[in-house]
């Protein structure tokens, strides 16, 4: 197993199985491979990309644990290479997760990761947010795919059941706050945790969590 991500693990306390971990493992030689193409994200090596992206989008699954239960359905809004929606996947199978992903070249990396890592709680919807069905998800994450502007946020809100959550991965608080302040006559109250991404500790990084 990859060294970073094994440290990584332990420092989350996420106590993954030999199966969780192969799942990531090929995960991340679909990204390496479909990478010389695509150029689906950022990560010259294996390192960079299970610290800068797999470790990064489980730092926040202690915290999703309280609102990610059996049944949950799951939006990774925007999910590009895949980020943060299958390694939260991965972390909770038996939550069904939905990948909303517009462009179709990435659409097709995702379903041939899926397919390579036997993630059976994974399907892929290949459209844009705008036309997604009113209220499919109790729980949307999104990584790197928008600011909160109100466009988008409406469109966040619409997706969103009632009582559900929308957890933003974000970075500097500065920003935050100027995003919120744009949308605060949609968005009037907000939580905002502090999350610390192994290996990246020194680089401010912050979900930011709305209820519908």
């Amino acid at each position: 197993m990859n060294a970073k991500l094994s440290e990584g693990l332990k420092k989350l306390s996420l106590d993954f199985s030999v199966g969780q971990i192969a799942q990531l493992e090929a995960y991340c030689s679909c990204v390496m491979e479909f990478n010389k193409t695509y150029n689906l994200m950022k990560a010259d090596d294996e390192d960079e990309l299970y610290v800068n992206h797999v470790l990064d989008s489980l730092a926040a699954a202690p915290y999703l644990s309280g609102l990610i239960k059996d049944g949950t359905a799951v939006g990774d809004i925007g999910s590009g290479g895949g980020c943060p929606g299958i390694p939260l996947a991965v972390a909770f199978p038996n939550a069904g997760f939905t990948l909303v992903e517009r462009m179709e070249k990435r659409c097709a990396f995702l379903e041939s990761a899926i397919k390579a890592m036997n993630l059976k709680n994974v399907r892929v919807l290949c459209k844009q947010v705008d036309l997604v069905e009113p209220e499919l998800f109790e729980v949307e994450v999104f990584r790197a795919f928008h600011p909160f502007d109100k466009k988008i946020t409406k469109w966040l809100l619409k997706m969103l059941k009632k009582g559900g959550h929308l957890a933003a991965y974000k970075a500097r608080e500065e920003k935050i706050l100027a995003e919120m302040e744009e949308v605060k006559f949609l968005v009037p109250y907000y939580e905002k945790i502090k999350l610390s991404v192994p290996f990246l500790e020194d680089h401010e990084r912050n979900l930011v969590v709305v209820k519908k």
